[in-house]
């Protein structure tokens, strides 16, 4: 393969990912009625963005996802400098994000995880061939695990820059990074399961991304509504938010009556599960990218071979 071509594949495979960066974000905006979050009918708890403030962002973004996927693919260094070098990108992307946003946080959390993601898929990729559920992961784990932990090991000897930082000193709570170290159970053993029920029983496509984030509501230690409210608010939360999987979930007949309910009841008590919404879009990018989600035809989208 000549150069141009060998570039042209890259460019090909990054402009893919990234817009699948980017149509996760939106999938997960306009997701809807989301208790507290930004939808199309529903600023949420949030008083500085509405669902234009987050189409925005998402714009903005896009060429940087395809950016971090291109590093991914192309780069011959290690997983772990490629973390290095994605990172440093992913500090462009949030300027970007800001200048788009007139400095609001849409989408910080995101930057970090769904860079990680497409940076992952592009090396995936680049040595398979392909990407997998599983190939994604453990590429996820060889470009994060040895940074992270030491990261995590040292905060609170520092003073916190963040409000994750924060919540590690005040409650033990690790966030995003702490889920990326892991291996982010959340999306792989909550929100992907929950997916692939929703699409197996023919469910309506808007109430499987409800279920899928009420699902995580009901488990995460969200960063969000630690940061703006406490433990004990994030308790009663979770504990909402398993009542309403146990009445049927968002596949009830009554259920988006209630979320709309839960939604005037969260915004008059400034709770916001941004963390969820966050694992919802990566778990609809991973989906995506892995071919597990059909297309408006009924057939499965099918960019990347699959390896079974």
């Amino acid at each position: 393969m000549g150069k141009n071509q060998a570039v042209e594949k890259a460019e090909y495979f990054a402009e893919s990912i990234g817009r699948m960066a980017y149509q996760a974000l939106l999938e997960e905006v306009y997701t809807v009625p989301k208790p507290g979050l930004v939808d199309p009918y529903s600023c949420g708890a949030h008083t500085d963005m509405d669902v234009q403030t987050f189409e925005r962002s998402a714009e903005a973004l896009y060429p940087w996802f395809v950016r971090m996927a291109y590093q991914g693919y192309q780069l011959t260094c290690t997983p772990e400098d490629l973390f290095r070098e994605i990172r440093k990108t992913g500090m462009l992307a949030e300027e970007a994000m800001y200048r788009a946003t007139g400095h609001v946080n849409t989408h910080k959390g995101m930057i970090f995880t769904l860079g990680i993601f497409s940076a992952a898929a592009g090396r995936c990729i680049q040595e398979d061939g392909t990407v997998t559920l599983q190939s994604i992961l453990r590429m996820e784990q060889k470009m994060t695990a040895r940074i992270l932990r030491a990261e995590i090991e040292m905060l609170g000897k520092e003073p916190a820059k963040s409000n994750g930082e924060k919540n590690l000193v005040q409650y033990g709570t690790t966030g995003i990074r702490g889920e990326a170290l892991a291996g982010y159970p959340s999306v792989f053993h909550i929100a992907l399961p929950v997916l692939e029920d929703g699409l197996l029983r023919g469910m309506e496509w808007n109430r499987i991304k409800l279920q899928i984030l009420f699902a995580l509501m009901s488990r995460v230690q969200d960063s969000n509504i630690l940061s703006r409210k406490n433990p004990s608010v994030l308790y009663q939360v979770q504990m909402e938010a398993m009542q309403f999987l146990e009445e049927g979930g968002a596949y009830s007949e009554d259920a988006l009556d209630k979320l709309i309910r839960m939604d005037a009841d969260y915004i008059k008590r400034g709770i916001s599960a941004g963390g969820c919404a966050d694992l919802l879009a990566t778990s609809l990018f991973l989906a995506m990218l892995c071919n597990k989600i059909p297309n408006e035809n009924g057939a499965i989208l099918n960019l990347f071979p699959v390896v079974k």
